[in-house]
């Protein structure tokens, strides 16, 4: 029953989607156009071109990123995202389409009312269908019943899990073992009495890996046309995210996911670090950094940029540059910046106040060596030293690092005089590396610029 909702809800919204491109196209051709003659060869045939371009765009993109999801523990915050990759991409492929065909005649002022109502629309769509999705999934006649055996700890923690989380769009109609329990029946061949009564669409399995019940429970779910699961023990635990492959018919525990992993994302990324940073080096730093390195210049020895060595992508070290906001010392690369650190000029603790002392990094990222956003790179004896006191600091090198980050914009930033400082650090980077989408990435901009402007 469930499986069949989800394929309808899938549907569902490729229709909206479709309705919502739909009309706005018709809405962006009534803006431009006075006079909508449809018999007027001038336009008529190139902006039918246009409209199955960029349906078929819509829909193959739309399959690749895999954007329709109807599972019950799909987030608004990812749907979400996955529409703003959709349309990054399509507007990219669009783009590049009327390039190399050199189709110059198309209204611009056409598609800016086309993506001026589409974006919004497609966005607010889907934070209006994942909250209807979870409702739908809330209401009991349309959650699966599931049955439970075996007494391992993992059953209890899937049966608390689907009683504390309704959305999850299941209901526990049996559940039983070798002992009793609260909630379990302690006769388990009772159970396959019940089944016909108890009418599951899946069977979840808890018995241990060696019990030889396990096939026959295999065997009695597939005569009774009902699915079996097997709640495996791991021994491993914060598995948020971890998702199994098949290599032929052994199954592989993937423990961390990774959206940084697939190519099209790492292009989404790229494409608008470089974007953003061109922007900010054409309208921004073109006559800010004649201004701050005059003022470094002229108050202190030494030179403009300060270069140091930092651990980057993959643990590869690069040269980070930042506008020297000390005076020449010897102790640069080995000793972290501290509060009223005498070493710090005038005029550094003004540019690090407002963090204008990492400007330059934007050259990194030009470079490729780093990104607008992601996890800080440390100095080369913080790796060291920390890859042994934080299990998973080194996680943080699985992704390009930053000019700011989701644990700087928390507040998390400065020097780190005990390791649980480093730690909040970390877990806020890893958190970054298993949840990116370029939607995190916006709101991670604005709250670093909104703290810059107050100077925190």
């Amino acid at each position: 029953m469930q499986d069949k909702n989800s394929k309808f809800l899938r549907f569902l919204q490729i229709v909206l989607d479709l309705i919502v491109l739909n009309g706005c196209f018709i809405l962006a051709g009534v803006l431009r156009f006075d006079d909508l003659d449809v018999e007027n060869p001038e336009y008529y045939n190139y902006y039918v071109q246009l409209w199955v371009f960029l349906n078929l765009i819509w829909l193959l993109v739309a399959l690749i990123i895999k954007m329709y999801d109807a599972r019950p523990t799909f987030e608004i915050r990812k749907s979400v995202g996955r529409a703003i990759n959709g349309l990054i991409i399509q507007v990219s492929v669009l783009m590049l389409i009327l390039f190399v065909l050199k189709w110059d005649y198309y209204s611009r002022l056409f598609f800016v009312y086309f993506y001026a109502s589409f974006a919004p629309l497609i966005l607010l769509s889907r934070l209006v269908f994942i909250s209807q999705l979870r409702k739908f999934y809330q209401n009991p006649a349309y959650r699966k019943p599931v049955l439970i055996i075996g007494d391992r700890p993992e059953a209890q923690a899937f049966y608390d899990q689907i009683s504390e989380n309704q959305d999850l769009g299941m209901n526990v109609v049996g559940w039983y073992g070798d002992s009793q329990g609260e909630n379990k029946a302690g006769d388990l061949e009772k159970a396959k009495s019940d089944l016909s009564s108890l009418k599951a669409q899946e069977i979840f399995c808890a018995l241990k890996p060696n019990d030889e019940r396990i096939q026959d429970w295999f065997q009695l779910a597939d005569a009774n046309l009902m699915r079996f699961r097997f709640l495996p023990s791991l021994g491993v635990k914060n598995l948020v995210h971890a998702e199994i492959e098949l290599y032929g018919d052994v199954p592989v525990l993937i423990t961390r996911k990774e959206p940084m992993a697939f190519r099209h994302n790492r292009f989404l990324k790229r494409l608008f670090d470089v974007v953003l940073t061109l922007l900010f080096c054409v309208f921004i730093f073109s006559w800010l950094f004649p201004v701050l390195a005059l003022l470094v210049r002229l108050t202190s020895k030494g030179p403009v940029f300060f270069k140091q060595k930092r651990s980057g992508l993959n643990n590869v070290e690069f040269y980070v540059y930042k506008f020297r906001s000390m005076v020449l010392n010897d102790e640069a690369d080995t000793r972290q910046a501290e509060e009223n650190d005498e070493r710090i000029t005038k005029v550094g603790h003004f540019l690090r106040r407002h963090n204008l002392d990492e400007l330059p990094q934007f050259i990194n990222v030009l470079k490729g060596q780093m990104s607008v956003v992601g996890p800080r790179p440390h100095m080369l004896n913080h790796t060291s030293a920390y890859r042994h006191l934080i299990d998973t600091f080194m996680v943080r090198h699985l992704i390009t690092p930053g000019i700011t980050g989701l644990a700087q914009s928390r507040g998390l930033r400065g020097e780190t005089p005990e390791t649980e400082d480093m730690e909040a650090r970390v877990k806020a980077d890893v958190y970054y590396l298993e949840n990116w989408s370029l939607l995190l990435d916006v709101k991670i901009i604005f709250v670093t610029i909104w703290n810059m402007l107050r100077g925190k």
